[in-house]
């Protein structure tokens, strides 16, 4: 499949990401979100993306400030930013179509966040990551906020504006962003056109392990493609 390598500009930094086109032509209506910490890459998700790709959904992964080949220093970015980086991101996207978002982890958080701005056709979350209100503007650093059920969380209020096709697949034994975080995000979207959560025996990882995890794998990925399909039809 053809892929296409780029830098666009979000505030004051230049994101590092990469097209993975369909073979269709124009430009690609899903962006990946990744989650936080110092080895997260825009590559992780490609075993996902790839297949996307086959079945004719375009889409574009890149790397927030301070991680990868984007410019930044980690320790100094924050939800904020990233929010700012998130809308960038998606204004690389076909104005043409409503956007679908995957989002692991901090960048679930940040998918149902954007919900008002950007409404999406449909989000597909991994392990997803939620944040108290007021943590916006914390750094990167020992003192950020940790992942939670947190009733007020600007996520939760995001995916409460939700009108589209939610998938989340998580982990039962995530010990970084408990489970209980499903339970929430299912519980806010009440105006969701669907909702359809696939549990796995493993771990916050879900990159790490499930590509060389064969049934799981297929399971998901099986999942994942009926579910762009299908998503804002």
């Amino acid at each position: 499949m053809e892929t296409e390598e780029l830098f666009f500009d979000a505030g004051d930094q230049k994101l590092a990401g990469t097209l993975v086109h369909a073979g269709r032509g124009g430009r690609p209506s899903i962006a990946h979100l990744h989650g936080l910490g110092a080895t997260a890459s825009r590559h992780t998700v490609r075993y996902l993306l790839d297949v996307l790709a086959e079945h004719g959904h375009g889409s574009l992964t890149f790397e927030y400030s301070g991680n990868g080949d984007s410019t930044g220093v980690l320790e100094e970015s924050s939800l904020a930013r990233r929010r700012v980086e998130t809308l960038a991101a998606v204004a690389q996207l076909d104005p043409g179509e409503r956007p679908l978002l995957i989002g692991g982890s901090m960048g679930a958080h940040l998918a149902a966040w954007v919900v008002p701005e950007v409404r999406p056709r449909g989000i597909a979350m991994f392990a997803p990551a939620a944040y108290p209100a007021g943590a916006e503007d914390l750094p990167f650093d020992e003192g950020r906020a940790r992942a939670g059920n947190h009733p007020g969380s600007p996520a939760f209020a995001g995916i409460g504006e939700f009108e589209g096709d939610l998938l989340i697949v998580a982990g039962e034994h995530d010990q970084v962003a408990p489970p209980a975080i499903v339970g929430g995000y299912v519980d806010n979207a009440r105006k969701a056109r669907s909702v359809e959560v696939i549990w796995l025996d493993g771990d916050h990882f879900v990159h790490r392990w499930l590509p060389d995890r064969p049934v799981d794998r297929a399971r998901v990925l099986d999942a994942l493609v009926r579910f762009v399909d299908r998503a804002g039809r």
